[in-house]
């Protein structure tokens, strides 16, 4: 595991992300899903790890803003270099831990329990 970890910059980011195309989940299942795409993302070899840490800073403080969750849903609608990787990547994290975990989940993450 990663020495420092990326907590702080990716797990506010997948949150809101997740509050974005996946509004139905449960803050429980939210949570899941942001401590595996953090896990992910801090087992990443170090220059990837860099890479995207480099992206989640900024990225942080999108999220902070009032109007965070609209500027998320529209990175998902209109992908932007390299942000726009950052962004994919955590989705599929977060596609992969909620499908794989709970199978029966509706396409807005309701009905996952």
């Amino acid at each position: 595991m990663a020495a420092q970890t990326s907590r702080a910059f990716v797990r506010p980011f997948t949150q809101c992300l997740l509050g974005v195309d996946l509004p139905g989940l449960s803050s429980s299942q939210r949570d899941q899903v942001s401590e595996f795409a953090v896990f992910h993302v801090d087992e990443l070899p170090s220059v990837l790890r860099l890479g995207c840490n480099i992206i989640a800073v900024p990225m942080r403080g999108v999220v902070a803003l009032p109007i965070g969750s609209n500027v998320i849903a529209w990175l998902i609608r209109h992908p932007l270099p390299l942000v726009g990787e950052y962004v994919r990547m955590i989705r599929s994290l977060a596609y992969t831990y909620v499908w794989e975990h709970w199978p029966d989940t509706l396409p807005d993450g309701s009905g996952a329990e």
